[in-house]
């Protein structure tokens, strides 16, 4: 399993696809960072704490900008093969399909994991270079330490929801269906992150319990958590199943 792990990892560090999603993922802080300094300079006697930009940071994480670099990542890990054609190269070898599977997810939980700490990291460093020129409140180990938690927990949490994008992506063999249809989860993202109902949209109710803010939508946290569950259950079982029924063509 290691050397499947391996092997991916091999296969996305000679693939553009690594720089791209970096950029993406640098994407939240560059934005943070270039808001800040307008609201100083329309507003210089408004003070910035580290941790609100931070917790103004975590919506564009995981539920906007990273999410779309999370589904673009999964696609490309499960479709390389079919576009590539090297998928007649991999099956006849004697490696368990199963397994095959199981290494790309934990090479794009690995990578979900990175990217969610290079968007923390671009944060702090953006953050740190504010805080010299203009002042930055809170800008504690303490804090830092707690949002690097934070980012993480939640990118896994993201990470259980974008399962369905890799059995979309094997379905149609390619990335451009899943990225139209994470662009259309995105709108309900966005749509729905600041209303109670959105406890029962699964892409949503992760970003409401990192906020502390699911227990008070009015409906169970088992409810909302359960489908989560379901929802990566089924896009688990989509995907090996479609995957185990591959045939070479």
């Amino acid at each position: 399993m290691l050397n499947l792990v391996y092997c991916e990892i091999l296969k996305l560090k000679n693939a553009k696809m690594v720089g791209l999603s970096v950029m993406g993922a640098m994407a939240v802080p560059v934005m943070m960072f270039l808001e800040a300094i307008q609201v100083h300079f329309e507003h210089p006697e408004q003070v910035f704490a580290l941790a609100d930009i931070y917790d103004d940071s975590l919506l564009y994480v995981m539920l906007l900008v990273n999410t779309m670099v999370y589904v673009a990542v999964t696609a490309y890990l499960f479709s390389r093969e079919y576009e590539e054609k090297t998928l007649k190269t991999i099956l006849p070898l004697p490696v368990l399909r199963v397994k095959l599977l199981f290494g790309k997810f934990i090479t794009l939980f690995l990578w979900t994991v990175v990217l969610s700490v290079v968007s923390w990291g671009g944060i702090l460093i953006f953050s740190g270079c504010y805080s010299v020129v203009f002042g930055l409140e809170g800008f504690e180990l303490s804090v830092i330490l707690q949002w690097l938690v934070c980012f993480v927990a939640g990118g896994i949490l993201v990470f259980l929801t974008i399962s369905p994008y890799a059995y979309l992506a094997e379905k149609t063999k390619g990335i451009v269906a899943p990225m139209i249809v994470v662009a259309v989860m995105v709108m309900g993202n966005a749509a729905l992150c600041n209303q109670k109902f959105g406890a029962l949209y699964p892409w949503v109710s992760t970003y409401l319990l990192m906020k502390g803010e699911l227990a008070g939508s009015g409906y169970p946290v088992w409810l909302s958590l359960g489908l989560v569950v379901m929802l990566s259950i089924f896009g688990y079982a989509a995907t090996f199943s479609y995957f185990l029924r591959e045939d070479l063509k």
